[in-house]
């Protein structure tokens, strides 16, 4: 696919399913983003849709500020409201990559969320498609893992990649017969990083008849045998799990035991994403050594969960507290699971977990028949030091906090849309 009618219908036909409304596009400069944004604007203008765009500047590099302005003066060209969202937080620890990647969806969603967007548009290509294959292969993925990227994900907003059947090249092509410019990041030639040699090695997987487009074509076919494990693994969550409005979820181990094994690992990790509001699973060596000491009955922490070891071969699923940041009082969420709102205005107001410190302020506690563990990794409001609210540990105060998704949804987020 090369010429800019196919690109245009290939791109129409995805967004024909997103919600009405205004839509974002997420752009870093890079080709493909460039590329997706010049078709946007067009079809924007055809379907009198409004088109915002936004620039994540992780400040990790000296040239990101200039190439989020090449992107902010591209988009003034075009007459499209730009917004650079800068990520400050990185210490030097941890996953940097995978520490980035999540700053941006937090990022993207927030600025979303703030103009009222019911989707944003990601530039994810065919040769993305075949990059992240060979990168899970590599990683001994299972079927999810190696299955295609979906069109569109999510709601509020949904996440759509309008250019998964479309090649670099082709839109590459595309931008020059326009005579658009586009900046090349040099990390995309850094050896240092595992999609660099994949992208390295294509070439040579090509001539053996590994393409981009095969790959893809193989991760589109594994999709279909994802869709049919996550109904099973539907029906084995109803049957076995326990959601609360805690944000906690309990797992019946001798029902769920009852199910194959792999569905097993997946209502596990499918209740751990729900207990830390993310969409990525931990490494599958690490969730299967983790269900292997679960099942002897210690409890463990994985992936920012706590898993307690209940009563009657109960587990139960919630949040490492040790996981969980401090937050200054906002109206918006915490955590990215808690909707908290004020009745007041108040001021030096922090959210965070209740913990050791908050539940000796609370004397009445074991009055709710609730564990202790699960208490002290609900939020709280504090003020200087002292508890002013703690909804779910029976001190309601001036703070609201609950579930911003309903429990309702934790069976409906295991299928796929």
């Amino acid at each position: 696919m090369s010429d800019t009618g196919n690109l245009t219908a290939e791109v129409s036909t995805v967004l024909e399913a997103v919600p009405k409304g205004s839509l974002g596009v997420a752009v870093s400069g890079g080709s493909d983003s460039v590329a997706l944004l010049r078709l946007l604007c067009d079809w924007g203008r055809e379907h009198g849709r409004k088109i915002y765009a936004a620039t994540v500047n992780h400040n990790l590099r000296v040239e990101a500020q200039t190439e989020a302005e090449f992107v902010a003066n591209l988009c003034k060209d075009l007459e499209v409201p730009h917004s650079i969202l800068n990520w400050n937080n990185w210490d030097g620890r941890g996953n940097l990559q995978n520490m980035a990647r999540n700053a941006r969806k937090d990022l993207l969603a927030a600025w979303a969320q703030e103009l009222d967007l019911t989707a944003i548009a990601l530039g994810h290509t065919e040769d993305d498609q075949a990059e992240t294959f060979l990168l899970r292969l590599a990683r001994g993925s299972g079927v999810d893992g190696l299955s295609c990227m979906q069109k569109i994900t999510g709601k509020n907003p949904a996440w759509v990649r309008p250019l998964l059947n479309i090649s670099r090249s082709s839109l590459r092509s595309y931008l020059s017969d326009l005579g658009q410019g586009w900046i090349e990041d040099p990390s995309n030639n850094d050896t240092r990083f595992d999609r660099v040699k994949m992208r390295n090695a294509m070439p040579v997987l090509a001539e053996l008849g590994l393409t981009s487009e095969r790959l893809a074509t193989t991760a589109s076919g594994l999709q279909s045998a994802r869709g049919a494990l996550e109904q099973v693994t539907q029906e084995a969550a109803h049957e076995c799990c326990e959601p609360t409005k805690y944000g906690t979820v309990t797992i019946d181990l001798n029902r769920l035991q009852s199910y194959p094994l792999d569905i097993q690992y997946r209502v596990l990790s499918h209740s751990m994403g729900w207990v830390t509001g993310t969409t990525y699973r931990p490494r599958f060596s690490a969730l299967k050594s983790t269900y292997e000491l679960l099942k002897q009955g210690k409890s463990q922490t994985l992936a920012g969960c706590y898993i307690k070891n209940g009563s009657d071969k109960h587990l139960i699923v919630m949040r490492e507290v040790a996981s969980m940041m401090t937050e200054v009082l906002k109206n918006g969420y915490f955590d990215g699971r808690w909707q908290i709102s004020a009745n007041e205005n108040l001021k030096g107001v922090d959210i965070r977990p209740l913990g050791e410190k908050g539940l000796m302020q609370l004397k009445d506690w074991r009055n709710l028949g609730v564990i202790r563990d699960i208490l002290l990794q609900s939020p709280a409001a504090w003020q200087n030091g002292v508890v002013i609210s703690a909804p779910l540990a029976g001190f309601a105060g001036p703070i609201n906090i609950s579930l911003k998704i309903d429990t309702d949804r934790f069976l409906q987020d295991i299928v796929s849309h």
